[in-house]
């Protein structure tokens, strides 16, 4: 009698550790299901934020050439003075203006994909708990 009871404590045990170790195969799994979707949205974030900073480069450019321009057309040093005043002012703004710019983007971006992955983890989850 001892045997069988022994026999069936050690069966049941290996039952449970079979069952414990597929369910940690399977968090493992979804572990990293996540990272790679996690990683998947911050890339195409980062992407984003690299136009945006194409964008922006692009602009300053522009914006470079067209000092140069009027530079080239000043006709005295006062008027050379004054559009140099003039576009440091500018700029200065503009960089401004970018680097908030900047700023919401990649707080928003970072934001988005933070609470994609926990809207789909939460989601999953919550689906597996309920059945």
């Amino acid at each position: 009698m001892t045997e069988n009871v022994a026999r069936e404590f050690a069966e049941k045990s290996a039952a449970r550790a079979k069952d414990t170790y597929g369910k940690a195969q399977a968090a493992a799994e979804e572990t990293t299901k996540v990272m790679e979707r996690t990683y998947s949205t911050a890339s195409k974030g980062a992407v984003d934020f690299n136009l945006h900073l194409l964008e922006i480069a692009q602009e300053n450019m522009n914006a470079a050439f067209d000092f140069a321009r009027q530079l080239a057309r000043a006709k005295s040093p006062s008027e050379f003075f004054e559009l140099s005043a003039a576009h440091m002012r500018k700029q200065f703004e503009t960089f401004t203006g970018q680097t908030q710019q900047l700023t919401t983007f990649a707080q928003k971006v970072t934001t988005d994909a933070a609470q994609a992955e926990v809207a789909k983890t939460f989601n999953k989850s919550h689906l597996t708990v309920t059945k």
